[in-house]
C-alpha cells in the first residue's frame, strides 16, 4: 500500500522510536486486535500515511490516531500496548479486598427491597459502601469478579398452564398410565 503524501503533509509526524519496518513487524505480529490495529495506523503513517488515510484503512477515528501517534511520540512503543491486558478491567478498584469479601456476603442474603441480586442492585451496594456513585455496569462487573452471576427469575410463557391446570394433567396423566 502506498500513499502520495508525504510525512509533512500528513500533519502527523512520529518520532524515531522504532524505524517503519519495526512499526510493521509489531503490526504483522501483534495477536491483540486493538493493539494490532494501534500498530497498523502507526506504520502506515511512518509509510506517509495521514491519519485520515490510516484510521481509514484500520477503522479508527482520525482524532483516535492522531491521540495514539501523540501518545506514541511522548511515551515511546510502550503506549501501544493494550492497557485492559495490563489492568484488566480499568483503573483502580472501587472496593477494597475488605469490601468485597462484605459484598459477597451480602449476595448470600436477599438484596435490601427484597427480590434478587442484579448489577443495579449491586451497584447501589457499592455507593452505599464507597459514598461514589456507582454505575449499574460496575455492579455486574464485580458479580462476575466474584464467581456471581445476575439472578433473574425465569421468564414464564405466557401460554404457560396455571397450578390448577398441571394439577389436573398430572392427575390425568397418572389415570392413563395405570390404565
Amino acid at each position: 500500500m502506498s500513499y502520495s503524501c508525504s510525512m509533512a503533509q500528513a500533519g502527523v509526524q512520529l518520532k524515531p522510536h522504532l524505524n517503519s519496518e519495526e512499526l510493521k513487524r509489531r503490526y504483522r505480529q501483534c495477536r491483540a486486535a486493538k493493539e494490532a490495529r494501534r500498530w497498523h495506523a502507526l506504520w502506515l503513517i511512518s509509510e506517509g500515511a495521514s491519519a485520515e488515510q490510516a484510521a481509514k484503512t484500520v477503522g479508527l477515528a482520525p482524532s483516535w490516531v492522531r491521540t495514539v501517534a501523540a501518545r506514541y511520540n511522548r511515551q515511546g512503543p510502550d503506549s501501544i500496548i493494550d492497557g485492559h491486558r495490563r489492568n484488566p478491567g480499568g483503573g483502580k478498584k472501587r472496593l477494597t479486598m475488605i469490601q468485597q469479601q462484605q459484598l459477597l456476603k451480602a449476595l448470600e442474603g436477599r438484596p435490601p427491597g427484597g427480590g434478587l441480586w442484579s448489577g443495579p442492585k449491586v451497584a447501589v451496594w457499592i455507593q452505599q459502601q464507597t459514598g461514589k456513585k456507582a454505575h449499574p455496569q460496575l455492579g455486574w462487573e464485580y458479580l462476575r469478579r466474584l464467581g456471581k452471576s445476575a439472578q433473574t427469575p425465569r421468564r414464564r410463557h405466557t401460554n404457560a398452564a396455571s397450578e390448577t391446570e398441571r394439577q389436573a394433567y398430572k392427575k390425568s396423566s397418572i389415570a392413563k398410565s395405570k390404565a
